[in-house]
């Protein structure tokens, strides 16, 4: 009572130090005094809890998937089947359409015949490649020794002349006039010898056939004479003009072939353009061969690519074009979803955009799967904004088994911004405002004792606080109608549970 005596006192003491009326602090003071002057309050009290709390926020977005495609023909023409309908699962690669390939195969069987034609030309540029080859190895050889028969042939010539317009040599002369003289010699005695005989066989001393042999063998002397005096009178006389306008005649054959096989030689330079252009021949020959093939590459392409396959494992979203019907290329003939690559495309405002980063971990819940979460991490982020609303589009790729997820489920995730370890957490309700500051009240000796706080992160009924003294005993029921000094007895006390993580309260 003598505590409540005093407390009155200086109420007012401080209304005459005041000098006027403030009705709100006698109220307040009023509400005071009843309180401390009421009852024991039973309140109670626990521990605040040291953890890590993580500072997250909520995003929106929808389950979508890199595997969504329109599937086509590349060139434009008619399909002549379809092999797919709305809804049916296909696999990578899997036929779904067809188009008449007629045009596709003419082109085909062409570039075939091209090959065999290209092939045929390189083949006969070997040859002649071949051919120039031995030429220019064999040809000069063959030129140098035409030149050098050609030489000898007018060298030839040349002696054949001058023996001509010199000609005979007095050995010769001298040999023909003793050949000479021998047959007359000859020549005499034979005709001796033939008067002789004759006169014999005249006289009958002889028979006749004596005399025919002798007459024989005296023409036969007449002869060799007459010969002889014709070479002595030819040496005498000279070689006639005609043979030795035939010498000369000779000379200048000899001369003219050897200038042709001079000239020859002097194309032995051609040699090695020919084969120069035989190499010439085969490359472009070879280059028609690489230019078939690529058409015939072109052509079985094209041929592949009238097959339009599946390029991905999904399944079939609407329904697929009709045959008959001819697309331009890149029409479409069947749309596919595909089954992997599902990712989670949530948006942030540009407030936080900074905070995220690739590779933070992103817990994401479908409204339709209800009672299970996904777990996943960034994996890119849209440095676009958009221009409604400032958002800024986040990927996540799952982990795990991703379970019933199908594109455009919409989904929520929460993506961590900053982790704050060893802080102090109670729960927000203990946490009561007094003269519009935050305050929590503790128990010391009986009464509860005011302790001004500073706010940090709220996670649902958890709230961050700092300013607390080591081991303070927090009233968190009962707390509402406390005012510093007031009495109060703890029904029960405890240590607040622990929880690492939550939603973020703002």
């Amino acid at each position: 009572m003598k505590k409540l005596t005093t407390l009155g006192a200086s109420a007012a003491l401080a209304l005459v130090m005041t000098g006027c009326v403030d009705r709100e602090a006698q109220q307040q003071s009023k509400a005071t005094g009843a309180i401390v002057t009421s009852a024991v309050h039973n309140v109670t009290t626990q521990a605040a809890s040291v953890e890590t709390i993580l500072d997250t926020r909520e995003i929106n977005g929808q389950v979508t998937t890199a595997q969504d495609s329109t599937v086509g023909p590349k060139t434009g023409g008619k399909i002549v089947s379809v092999l797919v309908n709305d809804g049916d699962s296909v696999t990578a690669g899997q036929l779904i359409a067809t188009q008449d390939t007629t045009q596709l195969v003419q082109q085909q069987r062409q570039a075939l015949a091209s090959i065999s034609q290209a092939e045929a030309q390189v083949a006969t540029a070997q040859s002649n490649l071949q051919q120039a080859l031995q030429n220019a190895m064999y040809g000069p050889k063959k030129s140098s020794a035409a030149v050098n028969q050609a030489r000898a042939q007018v060298r030839s010539a040349q002696a054949q002349l001058q023996k001509t317009l010199a000609g005979a040599r007095p050995q010769e002369r001298l040999q023909a006039e003793a050949t000479l003289a021998s047959a007359k010699s000859n020549l005499q005695t034979q005709e001796k010898e033939l008067n002789r005989i004759r006169t014999l066989v005249e006289q009958g001393a002889m028979a006749g056939t004596k005399l025919d042999s002798q007459q024989a063998a005296f023409d036969a002397a007449k002869s060799n004479y007459d010969n002889a005096f014709q070479s002595v009178e030819l040496l005498k006389a000279g070689n006639r003009q005609e043979d030795i306008d035939t010498a000369r005649e000779t000379l200048r054959e000899a001369q003219d072939n050897l200038k042709t096989a001079e000239a020859s030689k002097s194309l032995d330079s051609l040699y090695t353009e020919q084969v120069s252009s035989a190499r010439a021949s085969l490359e472009s020959a070879r280059a028609q061969v690489s230019n078939a093939q690529a058409q015939l590459a072109i052509a079985n392409q094209a041929l592949a690519d009238a097959q339009i396959r599946a390029p991905f494992s999904g399944r079939i979203s609407g329904k697929p074009v009709q045959p008959g019907v001819v697309l331009g290329s890149g029409g479409a003939v069947a749309r596919i979803i595909g089954s992997g690559g599902i990712y989670f495309d949530g948006q942030v405002p540009s407030d936080v955009i900074n905070l995220v980063k690739v590779g933070d971990p992103v817990k994401v819940k479908i409204d339709a799967i209800p009672g299970q979460t996904f777990e996943g991490h960034i994996a890119a982020i849209n440095p676009l904004g958009s221009s409604f609303g400032r958002q800024f589009s986040l990927r996540t790729v799952f982990s795990g088994n991703i379970g019933d997820l199908k594109p455009g489920m919409f989904a929520r995730g929460v993506v961590v911004l900053k982790s704050y370890p060893n802080a102090t957490v109670l729960p927000l309700t203990a946490v009561v405002t007094k003269d519009g500051k935050k305050v929590v009240f503790s128990v010391e000796n009986g009464k509860a004792h005011q302790i001004p706080v500073t706010l940090g992160l709220t996670q649902g009924d958890r709230v961050q606080v700092s300013g607390l003294p080591e081991k303070a005993q927090i009233v968190v029921k009962g707390q509402t109608d406390l005012v510093d000094g007031t009495q109060v007895k703890v029904e029960s006390s405890g240590v607040a549970a622990s929880n690492a993580a939550g939603t973020v309260g703002g």
